[in-house]
């Protein structure tokens, strides 16, 4: 990527700060360190270091999305937040190729005291734009915030929901070069996060760089051209979204004691075939191997219709059962098991779990079982991915054991007439005369 076309430079990036153990600890610490300038040697440590980030490097191109993912703690927040200029680095540097907007946590940035319009005027001046031009934005950013009355209360008295529609308002609307959101959009409702989803579309049209932080795999997919993956302040991946989706998962699972899906690598052509899409008819065996020595695993599922035969094509509303054999290697006193059904690009349309269905099956005794899900397809004419979890719960969570991201699919036939998309409404029209 040449200079002329990078937006952000992240270079070397570190952050590392000193825990101590007791209020005390910390005076020992300025007490000890002020004496020791003094006669020039080293003292003793007071405290521990604690590296929230450690040399995370990456590039954003104009008008480039980039998608960070990882848990809670991992560092993303603070990475953000050394990128946007809060924090200083312990090391490295940012170079940054324009005017950054940023939503990090929520309401940063905000005077509580003031008003949400005298807020919109003291972030967008810290921004880099005058009163005029705030002037000439100003019935936008309330439009879009739709506050109404309240956009002249004081901060203190909004809701997160409220806060977060100034804070993106404000943020859109500077014409900024660079947009950074910290998750924030996860607090609005559904109809605001649909419209902001919407204007970062639009803003991705316009040449604008975005930098987005999500806890969504779905949103990582669907609106971001590269992913990064952050991991206990290290970075893990950088590269398509899928390959780090699917590596945030893996260790998801396996810190939970379940067994990540690892593909062997690519170099072999038996490899090469098998992870090429099956044919419909070939319904997904489970994996190989080494899956067998887990607490709980999946054997093979079969997607069959009424009838019992083997399914590949359905029509609109017919049923469509997930056959599903797996095995316990120990008791197992409340199993759980959930599915997801996904388009072939990796939205995610459907899920759940017996749990969230209220459903309690059997304990499991060590051996075989078979278990089935009957679903009614009503969708739209589409291929489908079906995406089978077996695991139990654990003091009242899900704690997955093994999951097959591919568990087999199904096409279901287009209706005549019957529109385009995933769900299939069968809607009806009327025009009537005034």
């Amino acid at each position: 990527m040449s200079c002329d076309g990078v937006a952000l430079q992240v270079a070397g990036l570190s952050k590392t700060y000193r825990v101590y153990p007791s209020p005390r600890a910390r005076l020992w610490q300025l007490i000890s360190s002020g004496l020791n300038r003094v006669v020039g040697r080293e003292g003793p440590r007071y405290y521990r270091e604690f590296h929230a980030l450690g040399d995370v490097s990456f590039k954003v191109g104009r008008g480039e999305t980039v998608g960070i993912i990882g848990r809670n703690g991992s560092g993303k927040s603070t990475l953000l937040q050394l990128i946007c200029g809060t924090l200083e680095p312990s090391a490295g540097h940012v170079v940054q190729g324009g005017r950054i907007a940023a939503l990090l946590e929520l309401g940063s940035g905000f005077n509580p005291e003031f008003t949400g319009r005298e807020n919109v005027y003291l972030n967008a001046a810290l921004m880099g734009l005058s009163r005029d031009q705030v002037d000439a934005r100003f019935e936008a950013i309330s439009q879009f915030a739709s506050l109404g009355i309240f956009i002249d209360q004081p901060i203190k008295t909004y809701s997160s929901g409220m806060v977060v529609r100034l804070a993106f308002a404000t943020a859109i609307h500077v014409d900024p070069d660079i947009l950074v959101v910290d998750e924030a959009l996860a607090v609005g409702d559904t109809a605001f996060q649909q419209k902001c989803l919407q204007r970062i579309r639009s803003m991705q049209e316009a040449g604008v760089s975005i930098l987005l932080v999500t806890h969504s795999a779905n949103t990582l997919i669907e609106y971001c051209d590269r992913g990064i993956y952050i991991k206990q302040g290290r970075l893990v991946m950088d590269g398509p979204c899928r390959d780090v989706v699917k590596a945030y998962s893996n260790d998801l699972l396996e810190e939970e004691g379940a067994i990540g899906i690892h593909p062997p690598a690519p170099a072999d052509p038996v490899v090469e075939a098998q992870a090429r899409l099956p044919e419909p008819a070939a319904q997904a065996p489970a994996l190989p191997g080494a899956v067998e020595a887990g607490k709980l695993f999946i054997r093979f599922v079969r997607l069959v219709d009424r009838n019992g035969y083997s399914v590949a094509t359905v029509r609109s509303g017919d049923m469509v059962r997930v056959e599903v054999e797996l095995q316990a290697n120990e008791a197992i006193t409340e199993p759980c098991f959930g599915i997801q059904i996904s388009s072939t690009d990796g939205i995610s349309l459907w899920s759940a779990t017996t749990q969230q269905m209220g459903l309690r099956p059997d304990p499991l005794a060590p051996g075989v079982h078979r278990l089935a899900w009957d679903l009614n397809a009503s969708f739209s004419g589409s291929r489908y991915v079906i995406s089978i979890g077996a695991g139990e719960l654990v003091e009242g969570e899900y704690r997955r054991r093994h999951r097959l991201d591919y568990a087999g699919h199904f096409d279901v036939m287009p209706e005549p007439s019957g529109g385009s998309g995933w769900l299939a409404p069968r809607p009806t029209f009327s025009l009537n005369r005034s």
